[in-house]
């Protein structure tokens, strides 16, 4: 269904397999902000298809593919039995991996969801599609200050970001939209993961919006953790809050 291949990637520290997927625009270096080592995990960072050093793309546009690509990957690397950390469309992969594999003891969704896109929301990616087509750069450096609470206070990372977004291809960045698009519900998954679920969610998310995650939680077992004056970059804008959930919910797995 894809192309075979191992995604880019870096392993450190021992104990239990945490993998940390990265979110749209992103690559490994995300996770830089995080005390890991305070986790005293096996911490295994992914480059997903397009995005870092994983450039070789899924002939088909789907989370489910990029799911595929990092199990197979995972395979190859002798990793079993793991707690997945998915931000954003980190999220939407790890959740395709629950799916497809009973190797993952948690998943934790940080600033993401399990349900699929709204109408409206599919045609904003629509929008952004040809936005991207038509000037990618100015598209990277409209969407991305957007992200922060602060844009002004996150300038200088902002601008590393952009500049290593710059990097990715039109197609790359076309795929993930795509794939992020077309998802497939995954209520059903949430529910099957019960306490096996957690959500860490910005109060000031424009993307993922605290209301509407309010309403798709009622009456799930998956604890909930809103971090007050973040956006959409929990990890960069909370990054000790993050580890501190991370260290709880693990503690109980």
């Amino acid at each position: 269904m894809h192309k075979s291949t191992t995604l880019n990637h870096r392993i450190f520290g021992s104990g239990d397999p945490v993998v940390f997927l990265h979110g749209f625009l992103e690559s490994v270096t995300m996770w830089d902000f995080l005390t890991t080592e305070e986790l005293a995990a096996q911490c295994v960072l992914i480059d997903l298809p397009g995005h870092g050093g994983s450039t070789a793309l899924p002939e088909i546009a789907s989370t489910r593919a990029m799911a595929e690509a990092v199990i197979e990957t995972l395979q190859a690397l002798g990793i079993s039995n793991y707690h997945l950390v998915g931000h954003s469309m980190g999220g939407y992969v790890a959740l395709e991996i629950a799916k497809l594999t009973t190797e993952v003891r948690s998943v934790c969704l940080m600033n993401s969801s399990f349900w699929a896109d709204s109408p409206e929301k599919q045609k904003d990616r629509n929008r952004l599609i040809e936005v991207v087509k038509r000037s990618k750069d100015l598209f990277l450096h409209e969407a991305i200050p957007g992200l922060f609470v602060n844009p002004k206070r996150e300038a200088a990372f902002i601008a590393a970001l952009i500049e290593e977004a710059k990097g990715m291809t039109v197609d790359a960045i076309v795929y993930a939209t795509e794939a992020m698009r077309d998802r497939p519900d995954n209520e059903a998954v949430a529910v099957q993961l019960g306490a096996r679920l957690h959500l860490i969610q910005g109060e000031k998310d424009k993307v993922i919006p605290l209301e509407l995650t309010g309403e798709k939680m009622a009456g799930k077992q998956a604890g909930w953790e809103v971090l007050p004056r973040v956006a959409h970059m929990s990890q960069v804008e909370a990054p000790e809050a993050v580890i501190r959930i991370l260290k709880d919910f693990y503690k109980g797995m």
